[in-house]
């Protein structure tokens, strides 16, 4: 079932209000918490991209997909900024002791692109 844009919006709508909102019960998880649904957001906005132009790219590699992206969207810039973002996020989600969190900064940059990204795939819905 493919996944709307609407849902990477509002996954990095959640993935903002993570780091922006204090509360007790995020201490030490937000940033973390706020990579992986930045992570999710690009995955949904993939997922409707390649459910509207090439339903068989869903079945390849992340890799695979993202050194494609480019030719899909008409954008190599940002399909290379989301690349980059990608590789980010997957360092972030894994938890390993000796690496710290995210920080805020570049979490504003991921979120960014990851929306960027949505806004990208919704155009090029439109245009169907």
């Amino acid at each position: 079932m493919p996944v709307a844009t609407d849902d990477a919006h509002d996954l990095v709508s959640a993935a903002r209000d993570l780091v922006r909102i204090e509360s007790p019960a995020t201490v030490g998880l937000w940033a973390r918490g706020a990579a992986l649904l930045t992570r999710q957001a690009l995955e949904a906005a993939l997922d409707q991209l390649w459910e509207l132009r090439a339903p068989g790219m869903r079945d390849t590699t992340c890799r695979c997909q993202l050194l494609c992206l480019g030719d899909f969207l008409h954008d190599r810039e940002l399909a290379g900024r989301v690349s980059v973002v990608w590789d980010g996020l997957s360092r972030a989600c894994h938890v390993r002791v000796y690496e710290l969190a995210p920080t805020v900064d570049e979490l504003q940059l991921w979120m960014d692109c990851a929306w960027e990204l949505a806004d990208a795939v919704e155009r090029e819905c439109a245009r169907r």
